[in-house]
């Protein structure tokens, strides 16, 4: 089908799914699952844009934002410095003593509405503190430590660092902290582009560990560092403009352009290498044998976050995909695998098949992204509501969640991204991003 015809059926089957006319949205929707669809109408039916439902939504999430802070949920994330920890840190709860990666930035994101990066701050600090000093490998930084041991190695820390920096200086309104340690997160893209870039171009994982998914059968276990990510591209791809926007900041004009070639040929390499046009979506790939591995599992959604899928692959991924409710979609939100595969297990899975809240906001603003802005309301919603649920009832917000009944499930004390919830519905709503990267140009539209 040709772009101008695909677009056209596009726009002509969003303006009917907004209408009474069910029968008709299924009939201009062709190649296109019927479950879908129906999916899809069922959602727009619901009228998330009218000022009733919209205050509605504001009330639940405020029920929940209220919830969060009589947990004490803000108090017990930040730790004080503790021996080779020399700054004020974060972590996913009070049971947690570690800093991590991924989930130091969305903590970091969430705080950022309540004006705190001191400590998303002080956890970037410590993190470069092992950058390029402990390790003989440049660039190196292990993805876990605590006070007084080293974790996880040889396994990097994911690529979130320049977006962590990028998320403090925005917060606290300066940049001037970061001098010190600028050349210690440079050295953290360096390590990717040197000690994991494959042949192609794109990037491995060591191990599912590593990737934070961490028994994910999309992630080759043996031999190790060999599976090309397509959420590891992304990540990556956003670390470019992060560190363009710093280097803006800073006045490195020459980084800035450096940093958005690297960005725009990822960019492409994403879109071209990683997608399975028969199939309808990105997956991951083996590095040594070229060949995709077909595992459907929620990281192959990470392009719609990041931005760069194109309008096609994203429109097509969504209807097939994304809104199927036989592959991701519940009622409580985004499987991290979909059933068809013979590892799933929403019960006991881990990363094979229960709701991650951070999966559920990831692709609420890939929604956003791409002009399903009712889809993305309805998904904050049912998110808030799931996790006011859980902690009427337990106390507290659990790691993972029944894509079944949305009962949550293994750690019940988790903090970690779940306080996101607290701000889903107004990003959903107001159209903002507080995970976005915001300097404009070619690369952000």
């Amino acid at each position: 089908m040709s772009d101008p015809l695909f677009n056209f059926l596009m726009r002509l089957r969003t303006w009917i799914a907004g209408s009474a006319l069910v029968g008709l949205c299924l009939i201009f929707s062709p190649g296109l699952p019927l479950a879908a669809e129906i999916s899809r109408v069922s959602h727009m039916a619901e009228h998330p844009t009218s000022s009733e439902g919209r205050a509605a939504a504001f009330r639940l999430e405020a029920q929940l934002d209220k919830a969060i802070a009589e947990s004490e949920a803000w108090k017990q994330i930040v730790r004080q410095p503790n021996g080779q920890l020399h700054h004020q840190y974060l972590i996913p709860g009070a049971g947690y003593y570690q800093l991590f990666d991924w989930d130091t930035y969305f903590m970091g994101v969430a705080l950022s509405y309540r004006h705190r990066g001191r400590s998303l701050e002080g956890s970037v600090e410590d993190f470069l503190h092992f950058t390029d000093h402990y390790f003989s490998y440049v660039g190196y930084t292990p993805r876990e430590v605590d006070g007084h041991h080293m974790w996880a190695l040889p396994e990097m820390c994911k690529p979130f660092l320049a977006q962590m920096a990028l998320r403090a200086s925005l917060t606290m309104h300066h940049v001037a902290w970061l001098r010190p340690y600028y050349h210690r997160l440079a050295d953290t893209i360096r390590y990717w582009r040197n000690a994991r870039r494959a042949t192609d171009g794109l990037f491995t994982w060591f191990d599912g560990v590593e990737s934070g998914t961490d028994n994910s059968p999309a992630v080759i276990y043996a031999p190790a560092d060999c599976t090309e990510g397509v959420d590891l591209a992304c990540y990556i791809y956003r670390e470019y403009l992060a560190m363009a926007d710093l280097d803006i900041m800073l006045r490195k004009p020459a980084d800035v352009k450096r940093y958005e070639r690297h960005a725009a040929k990822l960019k492409k390499l994403i879109q071209t290498r990683l997608w399975d046009a028969d199939a309808g979506t990105f997956y991951n790939r083996n590095s040594r044998t070229g060949k995709f591995i077909k595992v459907p599992e929620w990281t192959n959604l990470t392009p719609l976050w990041a931005g760069v899928a194109t309008r096609r692959q994203a429109h097509i991924l969504i209807t097939r995909w994304v809104l199927n409710p036989h592959r991701f979609w519940t009622r409580f939100g985004i499987r991290s695998l979909t059933p068809a595969s013979p590892s799933y297990h929403p019960i006991h899975g881990y990363w094979q098949g229960p709701i991650w809240i951070i999966s559920n906001y990831m692709v609420m603003h890939g929604l956003m992204n791409y002009g399903y802005t009712s889809q993305a309301r309805l998904l904050a919603r049912e998110t808030v509501r799931m996790l006011l649920r859980d902690i009427k009832k337990t106390g507290g917000m659990h790691e993972t969640y029944n894509p079944d009944t949305g009962v949550g499930q293994n750690e019940g004390n988790f903090k970690s991204w779940d306080l996101l919830g607290a701000y889903m519905i107004r990003e959903a709503y107001n159209g903002t991003d507080a995970a976005a990267i915001p300097a404009t140009g070619s690369l952000r539209k």
